[in-house]
């Protein structure tokens, strides 16, 4: 009894590291440029909604592979599940989680993508154009980023463009947001962060021009 007992928690420490999918990040700095010809999600109204995008190709992200995907008006990246007739959602990039993003008012903002590329080098980029935030009663704070997906699989980023943002009145009093892969997070200072298992936000906002960089085997 003891040895199917012992059988069983190896089994279950396998199933999970199969699960897990480890990155390694770089960060650097590169020109931002706003998409072109992009295909809009969003219409007036995109607080806490969610947007499907039939990717061109499939992405694995963390050891699931999806060729749709989802983005979340608080900047996630999130794949459908179903089990026993219910639907859930699940995160696999935090681009700018935790902060209360939506639709800037008497400002043109919305989330967007575009393919770009030719096979097999081909790269989805979703952006979020001029968010505001949720906490900022002046409607005067905005943010611009946008998401990577690289058709090998094997490389995600997250861009910083321009950003009008006072951190304690748009974050609701938040030190910085919420960033992550898989089961991997950013934390610390948000120009020389680091990358954990331990669940952290950053230290203020990245600056304009400034990229997270993910990478695997």
């Amino acid at each position: 009894m003891k040895k199917a007992i012992f059988l069983i928690l190896i089994s279950f420490w396998s199933s999970n590291l199969l699960q897990a999918q480890t990155y390694t990040m770089a960060f650097a700095n590169q020109a931002y440029s706003p998409i072109q010809n992009d295909t809009l999600l969003t219409n007036s109204n995109w607080v806490g909604k969610l947007y499907p995008i039939l990717l061109p190709f499939p992405v694995r992200i963390s050891n699931n592979t999806q060729n749709q995907i989802y983005i979340s008006a608080d900047g996630q990246v999130m794949r459908r599940l179903t089990s026993g007739g219910f639907v859930s959602y699940r995160s696999l990039i935090y681009a700018f989680g935790n902060c209360g993003l939506r639709q800037k008012k008497g400002d043109y903002s919305h989330i967007s993508y575009v393919t770009e590329g030719v096979s097999p080098n081909r790269i989805t980029k979703i952006q979020f154009q001029n968010a505001g935030f949720v906490g900022d009663e002046t409607h005067s704070d905005k943010i611009n980023f946008q998401i990577w997906l690289y058709e090998t699989g094997k490389r995600y980023e997250i861009v910083f463009g321009p950003k009008t943002v006072v951190p304690m009145r748009a974050l609701n009093g938040a030190y910085g947001p919420f960033l992550g892969i898989g089961s991997q997070y950013v934390r610390g200072n948000a120009g020389a962060p680091l990358l954990g298992t331990q669940t952290y936000g950053l230290n203020g906002i990245p600056d304009s021009s400034f990229v997270y960089r993910f990478t695997r085997p």
